[in-house]
């Protein structure tokens, strides 16, 4: 998988970096490498908060045909992360429930033959 990182206004820290390809791995594990996976971040100043970021994540595979695209907005950078990372979670695992030739590695609990073995 493809990963791109944007700061969409500001520079970001290296620990941000960090912190962004941390949640990020498990989506590069399960996911084909011909997938591209772009994160933007924007960072907002208002009058009610001192600075609020905005996560933009925008996910093309081959196999699907729309891209998955989800949009967070929150006070603070790490849990619009967290969140991003929940959402963008949930439709490749929903996607792959719903269709069948969008491949991925679903992380196996126990084995098959275990669940064989007891049944017979």
């Amino acid at each position: 998988m493809k990963l791109q990182i944007k700061s969409l206004s500001g520079e970001l820290t290296e620990d941000q970096k960090k912190y962004l390809r941390k949640k990020t791995l498990w989506l590069e594990e399960h996911l084909p490498n011909a997938a591209t996976l772009t994160v933007g971040i924007r960072e907002h100043i208002t009058k009610k908060s001192n600075q609020a970021f905005e996560v933009i994540i925008h996910l093309v595979s081959p196999k699907i045909k729309k891209p998955v695209y989800v949009k967070i907005f929150r006070n603070d950078f790490t849990s619009a992360i967290d969140l991003a990372k929940d959402k963008i979670e949930g439709i490749i695992v929903k996607n792959k429930e719903k269709n069948p030739r969008f491949h991925f590695k679903i992380p196996r609990i126990g084995s098959r033959k275990k669940s064989n073995e007891q049944s017979a």
